[in-house]
Parts: C-alpha cells; structure tokens; sequence
C-alpha cells in the first residue's frame, strides 16, 4: 500500500496567534512544510516535540523550539503512522498509533488484575484496619458527626417533646449514666414521632428512639434495657466503627488525613449506613454484656432488657423491615447468655417510681395510642424511601 507523504495542516509561528494553511511532506529525516507565501521550512524530528496526538480523536501537535516556539498542528493523526514508516529510527521519539489497541488492552487487564486486589482491600483490608482508623478519630469530630446523623434522622420529622414524656426519658438516662462518671459522650435521647419500632445510637452519643419502640415497652426497665444497649454502642464506638468500614474510601483518607470538614460531609453517607447495615454478632454480644453490666451498677433490674428483646423476637410482626431487630438480630443463646451472665450478681435492684403509671408515660408522644399493627402504610413508604436512597 502506497504510503501518504503529503498532509494539511495548521502552522503557528510562535509570535502572532493567527494560523497559516500549510502542506507537510513527510520525509526520512524530517517535515518539509510549504507555507502559502511560498516559504519552505524544513523540520528535522530531532528537533520536534510531540505534545498532541496520542488519544483517538485528537489532533497531532508538533512543537519546534524552547518557549513560545514554532507549532504544527495536524487534524489527520494517520500522519504519525506515515512519520514512522518513511522516518524510522529517526522517528522512534513520535507516538505510533499503533500501539494505540494494545494499550488499551493493556488497560483493560491491568484494571481486571486489580479487581482481586480491590476485593481483597475491601473485605479485608478496611474492616481489618476499621478499629485502629476509628481510634485516631477524635472525640470531638465523633459528637460532631453523630450530630449531622442525628439531623439527618430528625429533620424534617415530628420530634415528640411532651414535658412529662422528656422527665421521663431523662430519670431512666440519668439512673443509667450514673456509675459513667468518666464517660467522654454527653448522651442524649430523641423520640421521633414514628409507629416504626426501632431505635439506634449514633456517634458521639446521640441516642434515637422511635415512638413505636416507646409505646412496646411494658415497663421502664425494658426501656433502660434497650438504651443500655445503644449507650454501650457509643462507648464501644461500634457506630463509628460501622461507619469506618462502609463509607467511601474518602472518608477514611479524610479521617486519617485530619481534614475535620472533610469527614462531617459524610453524615447523609453515615446516617444511610447505620439504618442499612447491622453490626457484627461480637459488636452485638459485647453491647449485651456491657450493657447488662451497666444496668446492673445502676440498680437497674436487667430482666427488663431480657424479656423486651425476647418478646420482639418472637413478635409476629418481626417481618416488618423497620423492626428493632432488622439491625439488631435476636438469638435464644444471646437471652440464655444474659441470663447466665446476670446469675452470677448478686446487685440489689430499685424500681423506678413515676408519678403515673407506665402505659400512660409511654403514650404520652400522642395524645391517642398508637394501636399496634396500624401504621400508616404512607408512612411507612415515606421512612423506606428515606433510609433506602
């Protein structure tokens, strides 16, 4: 096949930003260009510099001279493949389109030998580096995050703020954070006017309890059950530690890097992965153990913690997805462990003493009984599009 030696292109003479029209003759030691005003230049590749050309689609720019030097430009990129062919060893230094497949090609494998490894990074890497990257984070940047994930869970959302409801909440926290002298979390509960039974605890902690939850307590010491449990999250920096290991990459760098602001830009990413994910079955049972160990130096009878998680488990409503133990799986030998756990102290327990009666405190979010297996269907589609997006 007959080579093309003669090409069409754009010839910039470094002084003026108008262009000249210009023919190229390729040749074995260099370009020959014919300018319109019948000056011939001649350009030894030596003396050329490719800084164009290398991509499908893009134009050849071809560089003569140190600063603002001499240019050629030439849309035909075939014209590297005529250089290489008539110029040979002289023209070793210019891009050969050629290699232009095999470099993708290259690309591709390298990207597919880096999938296992990616994987590998992934599933084991990062949850194996997820404790020591969360113990770098401070106290501080935690609280201000859990605070973003709590907005994030409340805005927008009726929150309940009944003033004997609020007493209440706060009698069964202070009794449970009174043995806690040295805590570094100023914990704080928020009821969320929802029929959803659930609750959770996020970073630094925030405490989120939903109306459904509240209203399925039989007695206070269920309640305090159920927040010595999320309080023992927050200490254990479980919630920071879920959050560690799922969020984008990002986060992590942002976390080891510093960069405060950088890491706060997650909350909407932090408060999607605690409502989705569920913690560990060791995050679960260090949380039982040491929330039964709080309930019991606060003289908090932790049999109310036992029989509550014990009644949702075996709830015929467990299907739903907003169930308290959709992140919180109950198993019989976690009860049997409690139990066993609980036998060996001997503590004397107080009951808590309220002005009214239980079953009154606890609806008192509405001002009618939330009725058991009537929630609102719109609300509920309402909180699954929330927490699923």
């Amino acid at each position: 096949m007959t080579t093309q030696t003669e090409w069409k292109g754009s010839y910039y003479d470094g002084h003026t930003i108008v262009p000249q029209t210009i023919s190229i003759a390729v040749a074995p030691t260099g370009l020959t260009l014919q300018l319109a005003s019948t000056n011939t230049k001649f350009w030894p590749y030596s003396e050329l510099q490719q800084t164009q050309g290398r991509y499908s689609g893009e134009e050849v720019r071809l560089e003569r001279g140190a600063g603002l030097g001499e240019t050629v430009v030439i849309p035909n990129t075939n014209i590297l493949l005529a250089i290489h062919q008539i110029g040979g060893k002289e023209a070793r230094h210019f891009h050969h389109p050629g290699t232009r497949r095999k470099r993708v090609y290259g690309t591709i494998a390298a990207a597919l030998a880096a999938l296992p490894i990616i994987y590998g990074i992934f599933t084991w890497g990062v949850p194996s580096l997820a404790g020591p990257i969360t113990a770098t984070i401070p106290i501080s940047w935690e609280t201000q995050l859990g605070q973003f994930v709590q907005q994030e869970f409340t805005d927008d959302e009726d929150i309940c703020e009944n003033a004997e409801m609020v007493q209440t909440l706060e009698t069964v926290l202070t009794k449970l954070l009174t043995p806690m002298k040295d805590s570094p979390y100023e914990f704080q509960v928020t009821v969320v006017d929802s029929p959803i039974i659930n609750a959770m605890a996020a970073p630094g902690g925030y405490l989120i309890v939903f109306r459904g939850l509240l209203q399925d307590t039989d007695t206070p010491e269920e309640l305090a059950g159920v927040l010595a449990h999320e309080i023992q999250h927050v200490m254990l920096r479980h919630s920071m530690r879920l959050i560690v290991q799922h969020v984008s990459m990002a986060f992590i760098i942002a976390a080891l890097s510093g960069d405060a602001s950088g890491m706060l830009s997650y909350g909407l990413q932090a408060a999607q992965t605690l409502q989705a994910l569920s913690y560990s079955r060791e995050a679960e049972n260090q949380a039982d153990e040491q929330g039964l160990a709080l309930l019991q130096q606060a003289g908090i009878n932790p049999e109310g913690m036992m029989t509550f998680f014990e009644k949702l488990s075996q709830d015929d409503r467990g299907t739903s997805p907003f169930r308290y133990f959709s992140t919180h799986p109950p198993t019989a030998e976690r009860r049997r462990h409690l139990e066993e756990l609980a036998s060996d102290q001997a503590v004397p327990y107080q009951e808590f003493s309220f002005d009214q009666d239980w079953e009154i405190l606890r609806n008192l979010c509405k001002e009618k009984p939330f009725v058991k297996g009537e929630a609102s269907k719109e609300g509920l589609r309402h909180y699954a599009s929330r927490f699923s997006n």
